[in-house]
């Protein structure tokens, strides 16, 4: 392996070590002695959980992330768990070392020069990334050029050799980081985060609310028919909780009530629990949001529709069918269709000249043209269903196709899929490689039991290994 891709393959290493059957459960966390004191971000690399939870052997992760021949050492600690972070602008590594002499080794095979200082040996990978490593721990971060790195090199040391109670140990994100229990995990701060890493709905948050005030989890794990990937949020800050309680008020618990009225050929779902008078109090409180609030009921009165949700609600894509556009349909449970007695009056001057018009069918059914474009809504067994298609709006009860989602929605605030395998026949310009992987993948699900909490899985086929299919698209 080049020098260039060094810093990838220690990672490599680091992640994908295993270790002996011998393995004690607990985890080993002396390497984050090294983490800086001023760290924005943390995150754990814990081989051994990663081993036991998947079940894994050594011979499968060497040959899968690194390029050390039978019998050769690496001289890295795999039972003890490594650590990343970002400091004062830089990335790390902390790797834990088994035999310097064996890790030594290592680097020599893969052309890296070695120079000694102060007690320990130092390289620098790629041009930019400075390593120093004892008999203990290599340290890598980066990057810097030039005199920044004689700096850095005084920051490494004194990382290096500092105590336990100066280091990053001692911070809030690091114990945030020490309750995840996955093989990988991280954790850091909202306003820690670059601009362009920011979700976008976070410039949303109600004014009582700063993005200082949020800290984010995040963790890996993987078994051999799915990845998952959890997020996590936390606050010191007792008014910030306040409004993340205020949201489990607003957002329910699902039901599962509109699955039987989902049409089985659906290739994204999103079911959510909802109060809609909890939720129209909570959108009043954003002035952008109430401002957009007034004008939408300047067309129709969206503030008594809101007000009539009580129970799930979900948004559903069904698969292209040929169509140049996805068909759509909106549900949600309702306490009372009133709002449906009075479809003709939203029709007034200022609509008609907007190119909006309504149409009342009958006592349960609508349609609203825009620009000559028909959108029909209507309500039945105190349901409201929205679509382009009129006959999704007056669907009975279909076949429980997606009966085998109902019992994962449960208890969950919130749950979405998108079903991989329907999406692949829209994917005609992937190359045959591309959509052969995909063959692979059934589904990504999201579920958010809470406001503090989402999981994302990606669901593999039936017969599908993971180790697996990661051996053949890193042999490409």
């Amino acid at each position: 392996m080049k020098k260039y891709g060094f810093i990838a393959a220690i990672a490599a290493v680091a992640i994908a070590g295993v270790v002996g059957w011998n393995l004690l459960r607990g985890r080993d966390d002396s390497m984050a002695s090294s983490i800086p004191a001023d760290a924005t971000m943390v995150g754990r690399v814990d081989l051994k959980k990663f081993v036991l939870d998947y079940g894994l052997d050594l011979a499968d992760l060497k040959e899968l992330f690194f390029s050390a021949k039978d019998g050769e050492e690496t001289g890295i600690k795999y039972q003890t768990a490594a650590y990343f972070f970002s400091s004062l602008g830089k990335l790390g590594l902390i790797v834990p070392l088994s035999d310097e002499d064996d890790y030594e080794a290592l680097l020599k095979r893969q052309g890296v020069d070695i120079e000694e200082q102060r007690g320990m040996k130092w390289s620098v990978l790629n041009g930019n990334m400075l390593m120093a490593f004892d008999d203990d721990r290599a340290m890598i971060m980066g990057p810097a050029v030039g005199s920044d790195q004689d700096a850095l090199r005084n920051t490494i040391y004194t990382c290096m050799k500092q105590k336990s109670s100066d280091s990053g140990k001692q911070s809030r994100i690091y114990k945030l980081l020490d309750e995840r229990d996955e093989p990988i995990a991280l954790s850091t701060n909202f306003d820690a985060l670059p601009e362009e890493f920011r979700p976008k709905p976070m410039k949303y948050l109600p004014k009582n609310i700063s993005l200082g005030a949020l800290d984010l989890m995040a963790g890996l794990s993987a078994r051999k028919d799915k990845v998952s990937l959890n997020i996590g949020l936390s606050s010191a800050d007792e008014g910030t909780n306040r409004v993340l309680d205020k949201y489990n008020h607003v957002v329910d618990k699902i039901q599962g009530s509109l699955v039987e009225t989902t049409p089985p050929n659906a290739l994204f779902h999103l079911e959510m629990g909802l109060d809609g008078d909890d939720l129209l109090e909570i959108l009043r409180e954003n002035k952008l949001l109430r401002t957009a609030l007034l004008a939408v009921n300047m067309v129709i009165d969206l503030d008594k529709i809101l007000k009539s949700i009580d129970g799930d609600i979900s948004l559903t894509c069904l698969d292209f069918n040929g169509h140049d556009a996805p068909d759509l349909l909106f549900q949600a449970d309702l306490d009372s269709d009133d709002f449906m007695k009075n479809v003709a009056d939203w029709n007034d001057v200022g609509t008609r000249a907007m190119g909006i018009n309504f149409y009342s069918q009958d006592k349960h059914n609508a349609v609203c043209t825009i620009s000559g474009t028909p959108i029909y809504f209507g309500t039945r067994n105190k349901r409201l269903a929205i679509s382009n298609q009129e006959s999704l709006v007056k669907a009975e009860a279909h076949a429980d196709v997606l009966q085998k989602f109902a019992s994962d929605m449960k208890g969950n605030r919130i749950y979405g899929f998108l079903s991989i395998d329907k999406l692949r026949p829209m994917l005609g310009q992937l190359s045959p490689e591309a959509d052969e992987y995909l063959g692979h993948l059934d589904r990504l699900t999201l579920s958010v039991p809470d406001s503090r909490q989402m999981h994302v899985d990606l669901v593999l086929s039936e017969g599908t290994d993971l180790l697996k299919l990661l051996k053949e698209i890193t042999e490409e």
